[in-house]
């Protein structure tokens, strides 16, 4: 809104609040999208739980299911600019391997989730569309940094497994402006929402614990989070996924938090 746009909120119950309008959608059917010109779905079940039979078929419906009727009522609307929701997962459990958004979908349930979740945006050729691969998202109320954050300040936080994995992340606040500078400028495809700076697993651990002053002496063994997790453990914290936000550097989009000193130092002090 501060940017002068009229913002719309959709919500499955019924809301009238947080000074702006909103409208009900229970993610099935049509979807009312009159007198809007611009759609972000960042709509999904959180993942970091074990991936049971059941819990797969709600991941599926939250996000591919979803995203298919979505894009049907886009395709019958005046929008001409939608803006979905990804993941890193796309690009699997990759090592070393520096993956820009030119980079090939990888292998694993994840994977394959991300692709059909890809795949399910439908719309006309006429609306533009950016597909929002977001890593680790750090911010004040934010579910990760939610988790994480009591962990590190407890003192018991510490490497996962090896601690030799690429672990991608954005801070919160260059999340939001990364969004809408997607919105207000002509990019198109997959756009990797991570910030400059890779770091391995073990130097996010030792950042996090040097920004709260804590020990960071308890790793947890990657044999133990895959028997309590399961498929997310191996998946996703134990994966080595090395993103480079390439389409966002190319544009000269200015992070605020490029550096993971920068974001710990900006969410410790919050």
């Amino acid at each position: 809104m501060e940017r002068g746009w009229g913002v719309t909120g959709f919500s499955r119950s019924k809301r009238d609040d947080d000074g702006m309008s909103w409208r009900q959608w229970g993610g099935e059917g049509s979807i009312n999208l009159e007198g809007l010109d611009a759609v972000i779905n960042l709509a999904g079940e959180a993942i970091d739980q074990r991936w049971t039979e059941a819990r797969k078929v709600v991941l599926r419906e939250s996000r591919v299911d979803l995203t298919e009727a979505l894009s049907a009522s886009i395709r019958d609307s005046e929008v001409n600019l939608l803006l979905n929701a990804s993941a890193i997962g796309f690009y699997g459990d990759r090592g070393d391997e520096k993956l820009p958004e030119s980079a090939t979908v990888g292998e694993g349930y994840m994977a394959g989730l991300c692709l059909d979740w890809e795949e399910a945006v439908d719309v006309s050729e006429n609306t533009r569309t950016v597909l929002l691969r977001t890593g680790v998202v750090l911010g004040q109320g934010g579910r990760a940094w939610e988790k994480m954050g009591k962990i590190f300040k407890l003192g018991i936080g510490g490497r996962l497994g090896s601690g030799q994995q690429w672990m991608p992340w954005i801070h919160l606040a260059d999340e939001i402006e990364g969004i809408v500078f997607c919105l207000e400028n002509e990019i198109a495809g997959p756009v990797n929402l991570v910030a400059p700076e890779s770091v391995r697993n073990c130097e996010f651990t030792k950042a996090a614990g040097k920004a709260v002053r804590r020990p960071t002496l308890f790793p947890a063994p990657a044999f133990a989070l895959k028997l309590i997790l399961g498929d997310f453990a191996e998946e996703g914290l134990l994966a080595s996924t090395r993103v480079v936000p390439q389409v966002l550097l190319d544009a000269e989009f200015e992070f605020k938090y490029p550096t993971i000193a920068e974001a710990m130092e900006e969410l410790i002090s919050s």
